[in-house]
């Protein structure tokens, strides 16, 4: 299934990481790639741009009247094993659903290395962290922007969509999440 959104120039841009493009020369290739944060896919319809998930389940991981602010909830995405952490921040948020924009999802382990950021929630000031190894610290209202340490990008966020009934639905993620060299990985089965 296919997701779509209409967004504005702005946000297309500011996700498409256009504005920070770069060019890596390898083997006498031109090899163009883009830093930052995507959608899997993004295309016209009309004078709107639409970002496109075809890749991502539409998972239900919640409900809006069940969520207590500054409570963390918990849930696998996009597979198991890859924990990530639902939060009212009670302030609106970038990518924020619900009615005030304040709810958000992001990867349980640090883009660094990994580390669980379960217990690290300080909700006085909407971040996660300091992560237990090296201190990172992600601000959840600014898309899981590093604010403090050894990390080097943002923490992973999961794209949520809120239905009029209340259901949050996980339909993708932007950013890798930390251990997994795509997202998206099929782990074999062991025989």
């Amino acid at each position: 299934m296919v997701m779509e959104r209409a967004v504005d120039r702005r946000t297309f841009l500011k996700l498409s990481g256009l504005s920070a493009g770069a060019i890596v020369f390898s083997g006498g290739a031109v090899v163009i790639g883009t830093v930052g944060r995507r959608p899997n896919g993004a295309f016209a319809q009309g004078d709107k741009i639409v970002l496109a998930y075809p890749d991502y389940p539409d998972v239900a991981v919640g409900k809006l009247a069940d969520l207590k602010e500054g409570e963390l909830v918990f849930f696998d995405y996009p597979q198991p094993g890859q924990r990530n952490a639902l939060v009212k921040l009670g302030r609106p948020a970038e990518e924020g659903v619900g009615p005030d924009g304040d709810v958000v999802a992001f990867s349980a382990f640090c883009a660094h290395m990994g580390a669980p950021l379960d217990n690290v929630y300080d909700h006085d000031h909407g971040v996660l962290g300091p992560c237990p190894l090296h201190f990172s610290t992600f601000d959840l209202a600014k898309s899981g922007m590093l604010i403090m340490e050894k990390a080097t990008q943002s923490l992973p966020q999961v794209v949520l969509v809120a239905d009029d009934a209340g259901e949050i639905t996980a339909t993708g993620m932007y950013g890798l999440i930390y251990g997994w060299p795509a997202n998206l990985l099929k782990l074999e089965e062991e025989n």
